[in-house]
Formats: structure tokens, C-alpha cells, sequence
């Protein structure tokens, strides 16, 4: 299975959640894909106007076929994460995310055709990017990371993006 095949599988198992826009522009970097998903949860009393509590969830997800992986596709996804997609698409330019918001996932999906170095592994598990809203007060934004050796058929990720590499396993 190529790596263009097997983005196509994983877009379609996203459809059903996620909003996606084809090859996406982030600030000059043209990624493959972009899924984006939101929920809100409540809990009220009798009637909606009585609400206890109300939690916003989001997650913003960026694909990329490659067809070899280098520590400088990590590096740009990290500065992009810093100058353009955590303020700019995730808070949208305000100074602080709104009063519910929980959480935020920003989700970088490489798939490579050749095999990943041992030395980068590294690299990748160590990747992190985490972001409070006035002190866990209004959420934070947090960076999952998911390579697909595809050569290999492997998949590994950072330590934020362990449940996903869980599940990816299975389904690679």
C-alpha cells in the first residue's frame, strides 16, 4: 500500500466526525489535508437556562505524505504550530481562548514512504508542544505527532499521541 493509498483509508475513517479540506495552506506549507472537529458537552438542571457546566473540545488535524522523514519536517511542524496554527487557527487571532473551552489537540499526521532512521525515533517520541490558557483556567492546546513508516509498516508517535499510536497499530 503506498502512502497516498493509505492517507485516502484514514481520511475516509475521519469523514464521519471531522470537517476536511483538501490540501490545506498553513501560511505557506501545503499539507495534504486538514481535518477539524469540535464538541461541546453540558450538564444542566430541568431546563437548558439552568446549566451547570459546559466543556468545548477541539482538535485540529494536519496530513502529509512524504516521501522520506528528516528532523526539518519536524522542526517546520513545530514553528508552524508556534507562529500560525495555535494562534491562528486555534484561538482565531484573540488573546485567550473562550471562557468554556477544555481542550485542544493539534495533531500532525506524517506518512512516509521510505524508512525512519533509529536516530529520529528519538526525535519524535521527544516532540512537545503544550500550551495552557490562563493557568489550565480557560484549557490548554496540546501537540500529538503520528509518523507512518510505511517501507516498514510501522507507526510511532510522541508521548502525547500514545493512545493514537495504540489504536493506529491495530489498524496498520
Amino acid at each position: 500500500m503506498t502512502g497516498q493509498e493509505f492517507l485516502e483509508k484514514v481520511l475516509a475513517s475521519y469523514e464521519e466526525a471531522f470537517d476536511i479540506t483538501r490540501l490545506f495552506d498553513v501560511d505557506g506549507d501545503i499539507y495534504d489535508a486538514y481535518a477539524a472537529f469540535n464538541v461541546t458537552s453540558a450538564k444542566y438542571v430541568l431546563v437548558e437556562k439552568a446549566e451547570l457546566w459546559r466543556a468545548n473540545c477541539y482538535e485540529h488535524t494536519f496530513f502529509k505524505c512524504c516521501p522520506s522523514f528528516a528532523p526539518e519536517i519536524l522542526d517546520g511542524f513545530r514553528r508552524k504550530i508556534e507562529e500560525y496554527i495555535e494562534p491562528q487557527i486555534v484561538r482565531q487571532g484573540r488573546a485567550c481562548m473562550e471562557k468554556d473551552h477544555m481542550y485542544t489537540f493539534i495533531t500532525g499526521i506524517f506518512i512516509c514512504e521510505e524508512a525512519v532512521p533509529e536516530e529520529w525515533k528519538k526525535q519524535i517520541k521527544a516532540f512537545r508542544f503544550f500550551k495552557n490558557y490562563r493557568f489550565g483556567i480557560r484549557g490548554y492546546s496540546e501537540a500529538r505527532l503520528l509518523v507512518f513508516d510505511m517501507k516498514n509498516r510501522k507507526v510511532m508517535g510522541n508521548r502525547a499521541a500514545r493512545q493514537l499510536v495504540k489504536g493506529y497499530r491495530r489498524a496498520f
